[in-house]
């Protein structure tokens, strides 16, 4: 059986409304912490995402050609204060989700991370990705242990308690 297709694309401009509607549903509400979503304050915050002014470099998941989800790095070893260990460079951070819940629990998640980071790895100077789900978030930790994540520990970050998770380029 043919596997349907997976494409990352860079958040446009245009995505915008559809980003704010995915992070409106409550099955992300949950996880995805962000303030009031209103069209205004997701442009306020993916733009300078989009236009290169931010570390975090963000992209629409494609399955079969229909957008699913989200995707975005950053350079962990720039946000130092977000990691207990302070990052060397090298250590990148992926953030994520699946946009409609109908379409959890399908392997969906864990197949665009995996090869997602496959592409990250693609280049030589990156030694490792991190993720950092909240400690309830069983469904999340669950697909990036499939990944290949290991557990590292329990870290204190800004948007609360999280564990931190690791997929080192040697063990991948």
């Amino acid at each position: 059986m043919k596997t349907a297709p997976i494409e990352f694309k860079p958040l446009s401009e245009t995505d915008l409304p559809l980003l704010a509607d995915w992070l409106s549903r409550a099955h992300l509400q949950k996880w995805w912490r962000e303030d009031e979503i209103t069209i205004e304050r997701i442009r306020e915050k993916y733009l300078p995402r989009i236009f290169g002014e931010d570390d975090a470099r963000p992209f629409l998941v494609y399955l079969d050609y229909s957008p699913v989800g989200y995707i975005q790095y950053y350079h962990a070893w720039i946000n130092q204060d977000w990691w207990p260990d302070k990052p060397e460079k090298g250590v990148l951070g992926i953030d994520q989700f699946i946009g409609d819940k109908n379409n959890l629990d399908k392997g969906i998640g864990s197949r665009f991370i995996s090869e997602f980071v496959q592409r990250l790895f693609d280049d030589p100077e990156v030694t490792e990705i991190r993720v950092d789900p909240r400690p309830d978030n069983v469904r999340a930790i669950r697909c990036y242990e499939k990944v290949g994540f290991e557990k590292v520990n329990q870290i204190n970050t800004p948007d609360g308690l999280a564990i931190m998770m690791v997929l080192n380029r040697k063990t991948f």
